[in-house]
């Protein structure tokens, strides 16, 4: 094998272990909230709320950006 075979095969080794750790990782996070969800009693509707991405309240600096309206003239 030539050096650049044994990096590439450590270089496929090391991607392995990553993505093995990061589902162990994520194995645990999982098992964590799980268990924390069962001690405290946590709804479906709660655990919804904080996960739920809201648009934002307009605010006066935004409305400020807005394009003003367009207003339809009378006819004569």
């Amino acid at each position: 094998m030539s050096k650049l075979d044994q990096l590439l095969k450590q270089q496929q080794d090391i991607a392995t272990a990553i993505e093995e750790e990061r589902a162990k990782g994520r194995d645990e996070a999982v098992a964590n909230v799980k268990s924390l969800i069962k001690q405290y009693s946590i709804t479906l509707r709660e655990v919804k709320s904080v996960l739920t991405m809201r648009k934002p309240r307009t605010t006066k600096a935004t409305a400020a950006k807005r394009a003003p309206a367009k207003r339809k003239t009378a006819k004569r």
